[in-house]
């Protein structure tokens, strides 16, 4: 169990002035049986004219706001306290054949997997294509034990992939990650998602933070997190075991989930529309501290 202060803040500092914007904010941790958040705040500036609490179709709180003053700069906050208390599943115990599972999934009579099923399917960041399908029959095909599968994909990630900020932008294909072997963290999951799910298996994107660690004998610096991405898996019996593909784990503590959903279009964590505004920058400083 590990206990959290997360510190999240963004700046959009435009070319000219805004005249209106409205905008979604998924920020919040979410509250379920792996993890709780204790407390959560937002602030905005310029100040929100509205600001609404909801959730959505997947179980995320989501917050809509509007800024209706003309501002050059937009500046959102959000601050939690998170406890997890989740712990790292052992996958070489779970040896359901996945060809079980991709049977389980596709029994139409199975109406207890439903919510599972949802996550079956492609979307427009989750092609499957005949090369993300040879990626991942390399690990899941016919009768391979899927707890074993699943950890060969996560090494194959490590071993094959290289982490490049330079190398991708929230639009780049799979296919693209795939041939280039180069990404950040929403590119893996999306590949990761995208070959499983051409496998005949349910998983999800995640959204949220992992603790960083810094170099030993320097402390921790401020603002130099950053949020994070990461794949669940459903398997029968065992429910959804979230695992990450950047950093070759099995999560556990270490992670805080803000939002599920098919891929990242659905858990962006601030999106947005605008009236003027012109070129924009943003920074984003992150701060997952232990309390």
């Amino acid at each position: 169990m590990a206990t959290y202060r997360i510190d999240h803040k963004t700046t959009y500092t435009y070319s000219y002035p805004v005249t209106a914007s409205h905008h979604t904010a998924i920020l919040k941790p979410l509250s379920n049986e792996s993890q709780s958040c204790s407390r959560f705040s937002l602030e905005v500036s310029p100040e929100a004219a509205d600001l609404a609490e909801r959730m959505d179709y997947f179980g995320n709180t989501s917050h809509l706001f509007a800024v209706q003053e003309p501002h050059d700069a937009l500046v959102v906050e959000a601050s939690s306290i998170v406890t997890v208390t989740s712990e790292a599943v052992d996958l070489q115990k779970l040896d359901t054949p996945a060809s079980e599972i991709r049977e389980a999934l596709a029994d139409i009579k199975r109406t207890d997997l439903i919510e599972a099923k949802e996550f079956l399917y492609e979307t427009e960041n989750t092609r499957k294509s005949d090369e993300v399908t040879a990626f991942g029959a390399r690990f899941l095909a016919g009768d391979a034990p899927i707890g074993k599968g699943i950890l060969a994909l996560l090494q194959a990630f490590k071993d094959e992939f290289k982490f490049d900020p330079e190398a991708s932008d929230i639009y780049t294909p799979v296919e693209q990650t795939l041939s280039h072997k180069r990404g950040v963290c929403q590119d893996f999951a999306h590949l990761m998602i995208a070959a499983l799910r051409a496998q005949g298996l349910a998983a999800c994107y995640a959204s949220g933070y992992i603790l960083t660690m810094p170099p030993p004998g320097q402390p921790r610096l401020v603002g130099a997190d950053a949020s994070h991405a990461w794949v669940s898996v459903f398997i029968p019996n065992s429910g959804w075991v979230d695992v990450d593909p950047t950093n070759n784990l099995v999560c556990g503590d270490q992670h805080v989930a803000v939002a599920y959903g098919r891929d990242f279009s659905d858990v962006s964590m601030l999106s947005g529309a605008v009236t003027g505004g012109g070129e924009h920058t943003i920074s984003v400083e992150v701060t997952m501290q232990p309390i």
